[in-house]
């Protein structure tokens, strides 16, 4: 259980992401699944499915994610967040 825990903080630091580096679909879909696992990762309180779609398309406008990210992520609900000082996703977590 401590080298799952140790691995997956491993591929979490080192997929941080610069500001002006795009999520792939390939990065927004490995970012999800990783972000699935951490407990408590994202909030408690259900994100509806309209808001998942405002977030994504944000995030798409300020050039975070690539439109094809964009599409897979209002196809399976997964939301980024976004840090708003930094503007880097932080997280991509499931909506409704």
């Amino acid at each position: 259980m401590l080298i799952n825990a140790i691995a997956l903080v491993s591929a979490l630091a080192s997929s941080s992401y610069q500001a002006n580096n795009v999520f792939t679909i390939e990065d927004y879909e490995e970012r999800a699944r990783l972000d699935s696992q951490v407990r408590n990762r994202c909030t408690s309180i259900p994100v509806s499915y309209s808001d998942v779609k405002v977030r994504i398309n944000w995030a798409y406008n300020q050039g975070l994610i690539t439109e094809r990210a964009s599409y897979w992520g209002k196809a399976y609900a997964y939301y980024p967040v976004i840090d708003m000082f930094s503007h880097q996703i932080t997280a991509i977590c499931k909506g409704g």
